[in-house]
């Protein structure tokens, strides 16, 4: 049986050259349980190596060389061995070892001959710890799908039977042969899908409608129009070279602080990285007049389908702003026009919207236009929630994992966000030689905490200075 790709998942696929791999990946760190007689790393490895691939993981690319659309196939002649690796960090495996073997790892293109994932059992971390690294072609999953694999291997339980991540994916996710369907599902699919298409076309043309009132300033929406963002030091051509940085802050505070400055986790989120590259960007003198614009990927998943299922809206970061609150109050208004903006049409126009977009991106990164065109978005910014209870893989309890996302060429710089248990995990994916002090933008998020919660104490102030 082949399943096919969407079209978002094939523009994901044409993004892709040497300097863009296009790679999604979450390296996680575990602990050692206390006492454990022997070297775990190595004893979970064994028994992780028996375990058979199941799909998507034993599935890859049909007609890779023969220009027809590819779909996914069983691939049958697969190697557990060239997918799972084992390795260790130099003593004392510090966790900027790991963050730069992260780093080259994710440099690497994956070979298109075979099913499109990795998978590293990395010992030697300090602190009684390892980490997994693993990694999958975007054009086969999206982050949600990330959380939902993660939820799938790891266990709430530490007494739990250790289960492969390459194991498969639950029935509920993997899609049905279409001989499985019977004729009348057929017929009520097809009624379904002709009523559905005609009301994604009217959806489509709503959402570009609309770019055009706001690109005229006839709307009085507040949300940025794609390709009208400045110019500035992420926007140039990019190197296949990577460089990550994270930055843990915790989640309970995060919401405490955004629930005194009335923002949403998502704004404060966006608003902690938009303090971050004002501060980067007036270190270097290199601050645009005009705000910065980030590409925010929204979750549109529905049961029953795998691949991606994200679609795109732009945020102001209000860059150009001084003051932070009012910086954060520019972000919210233009995050809630964004989302009335999207929830006004329906998940599938939303992906064409996404896939046209990702199309256009993938025509100017393949003929090195990047330079010619206003960036479609100076960065792109993603918030995924995860699980809020401790997971285990084995015995080993996960006490953080680090999302690594995709560069495109003319944007150097991804930030991508998960949270889990009490912790909201930054993940800082840049090109090494256009950004390579990246470290420093994960410094300034808290910097900007600082200063939001400086902001709160100062509104304090004045409100209670009011009221004597």
């Amino acid at each position: 049986m082949s399943n096919k790709l969407s079209a978002l998942d094939l523009a994901f696929l044409s993004l892709e050259k040497q300097t863009t791999p296009v790679n999604v990946a979450s390296l996680a760190i575990f602990e050692i349980p206390k006492g454990y007689k022997g070297n775990f790393p190595r004893d979970l490895m064994d028994k992780l190596e028996v375990q058979p691939a199941g799909p998507p993981f034993n599935q890859k690319l049909s007609h890779v060389s023969s220009g027809k659309l590819p779909s996914w196939v069983t691939d049958e002649h697969f190697d557990i061995h060239y997918h799972v690796r084992h390795s260790a960090l130099p003593k004392p495996g510090r966790m900027a070892d790991l963050l730069e073997l992260a780093s080259r790892l994710h440099s690497r293109l994956l070979d298109r001959e075979r099913p499109l994932w990795e998978f590293h059992l990395i010992e030697g971390l300090e602190g009684n710890k390892f980490a997994l690294y693993m990694k999958m072609h975007h054009a086969a999953i999206d982050g949600m799908g990330g959380i939902e694999l993660m939820e799938e291997c790891f266990s709430l339980s530490g007494q739990d039977e250790v289960r492969a991540p390459w194991a498969g994916l639950k029935k509920h996710l993997i899609p049905r042969s279409q001989n499985s369907i019977s004729l009348s599902e057929k017929t009520a699919n097809l009624a379904a899908q002709v009523k559905d298409r005609a009301s994604m076309v009217q959806d489509l043309s709503k959402m570009f409608w609309g770019q055009g009132l706001k690109a005229t300033g006839i709307s009085k929406n507040t949300s940025p129009v794609p390709f009208t963002a400045p110019k500035s030091i992420f926007n140039v051509p990019i190197t296949g070279a990577r460089r990550f940085a994270v930055k843990s802050l915790s989640l309970t505070e995060l919401k405490s602080i955004g629930k005194q400055a009335n923002a949403t986790v998502n704004d404060m989120v966006l608003a902690l990285c938009s303090g971050a590259l004002r501060k980067y960007m007036q270190d270097k003198g290199a601050l645009p007049k005009k705000s910065l614009i980030a590409s925010v990927p929204v979750s549109v998943r529905q049961m029953n389908r795998t691949g991606n299922q994200i679609t795109y809206v732009t945020a102001n970061l209000a860059t150009d702003e001084p003051d932070t609150m009012t910086r954060l109050t520019k972000i919210g208004a233009s995050t809630k026009d964004a989302k009335e903006e999207l929830g006004s049409v329906s998940a599938d126009a939303a992906t064409s919207f996404a896939v046209i977009a990702q199309g256009l991106v993938a025509v100017m990164n393949q003929l090195n236009m990047t330079n010619l065109l206003p960036p479609v978005a100076n960065v792109t910014i993603s918030n995924v929630p995860g699980p809020r209870k401790p997971l285990y893989f084995g015995q080993a309890k996960l006490k953080a994992t680090y999302p690594l996302s995709v560069l495109i060429d003319g944007q150097s710089l991804n930030i991508t966000v998960v949270s889990y248990c009490d912790d909201i995990d930054f993940g800082l994916m840049a090109c090494r030689d256009t950004i390579p002090d990246i470290e420093k933008i994960a410094e300034y998020i808290d910097v900007a905490m600082d200063g939001i919660k400086g902001g709160i104490y100062l509104q304090g102030l004045m409100q209670n200075k009011g009221k004597t």
